[in-house]
């Protein structure tokens, strides 16, 4: 009789335990599966940093004009430029595939200017996170 009430025990303890576990993971696979669905279309922009153009107003060495150049299978929008680690948003749409966009910065606006020679560290940064570092000579 015990043997019976024990396996009993287990068998109903054994159901309510499915029950808790298939409705708690499946309100996780909601979030899972978003996060997994924007990491993959994330990994297919590929952003190519073709040129950098450095320019100047006047005496000041303050211009920097970036093409960037759409080379994955899906449009993705820059949200920001980095120039030596200070930050220039930009808000310029979307880049199709295939295509080039001009990001022209001025370097007044953070405070800094280029010196003809050194080295210059752009990151270029996606809405959906992708980052691109190149370094560039002006």
């Amino acid at each position: 009789m015990a043997n019976l009430t024990m396996l009993i025990i287990v068998v109903s303890l054994s159901g309510l335990l499915f029950v808790w576990a298939t409705s708690s993971f499946g309100a996780y696979t909601g979030g899972a599966g978003y996060w997994f669905t924007s990491r993959s279309i994330a990994n297919q922009e590929r952003v190519s940093v073709e040129a950098v153009y450095f320019g100047s107003t006047g005496s000041v060495n303050n211009l920097v004009t970036l093409y960037v150049r759409n080379v994955g299978t899906t449009p993705f929008s820059v949200a920001s430029v980095y120039v030596n680690s200070t930050l220039y948003n930009w808000a310029g749409g979307s880049v199709p595939v295939n295509q080039v966009q001009q990001i022209p910065l001025n370097l007044s606006t953070g405070g800094q200017s280029w010196a003809k020679g050194d080295l210059q560290n752009i990151r270029v940064a996606t809405i959906r996170g992708t980052i691109v570092t190149t370094t560039w000579v002006s």
